[in-house]
């Protein structure tokens, strides 16, 4: 793991929450902000990765629409694979939160980095090939890794929530002023 994705998913980055100064819950609002983006890019590419897999064991078994249908048939199902949904790829309601997809940063290259040690691309287009045997071990894999990712994916939700809540919260109760914010 990144050693930012850790220190913002620690415990300790929550601690004495009210004495931070309002420029330090920002920079952290900030930073796990950005960190969520990270992680929730490398989610979604885990969860296409997946979904071909998951495509060509159906293929196999006949359970697709189509068995007869290539690898390359994938590119039609593209859009349905890569929508973003909250329970890991098992539908249901969205977050409601806008997610803004900018250059990968650090976090999204080393977490891309770990998610190619699972499956590579080149791995990925061979797909056909690999036994029943390779296919469910990798789809396990797969969904280990993108379980871990959501997990972090909401821990950072919940961090950005309370540093909000906090800078809120001061806002509401008079400690920080729109004018002592336009002043610095």
């Amino acid at each position: 793991m990144h050693a930012d994705l850790h220190r913002l998913l620690s415990d300790q980055m929550l601690v004495e929450l009210q004495s931070k100064p309002i420029e330090r819950l920002r920079q952290l609002r900030t930073e796990a902000s950005t960190a969520e983006g990270d992680v929730s890019f490398v989610r979604r590419m885990a969860q296409g990765r997946f979904d071909i897999v998951g495509h060509e064991r159906s293929r196999r078994s006949g359970a697709a629409e189509d068995a007869s249908i290539d690898v390359s048939g994938l590119l039609f199902d593209m859009p349905d694979i890569l929508k973003d949904d909250d329970n890991g790829g098992e539908g249901g309601s969205r977050s409601g939160r806008h997610v803004e997809v900018l250059e990968p940063g650090k976090i999204a290259l080393e977490l891309g980095d770990q998610l190619d040690a699972v499956v590579s691309p080149s791995a990925l287009a061979a797909v056909e090939r690999l036994s029943e045997a390779d296919l469910a071990d990798l789809l396990d894999q797969l969904r280990e890794f993108e379980v871990g990712l959501s997990q972090a994916r909401r821990q950072l939700h919940d961090r950005i929530d309370m540093l909000q809540d906090e800078i809120a919260r001061r806002y509401r109760d008079g400690e920080v002023t729109v004018d002592s914010v336009l002043e610095s």
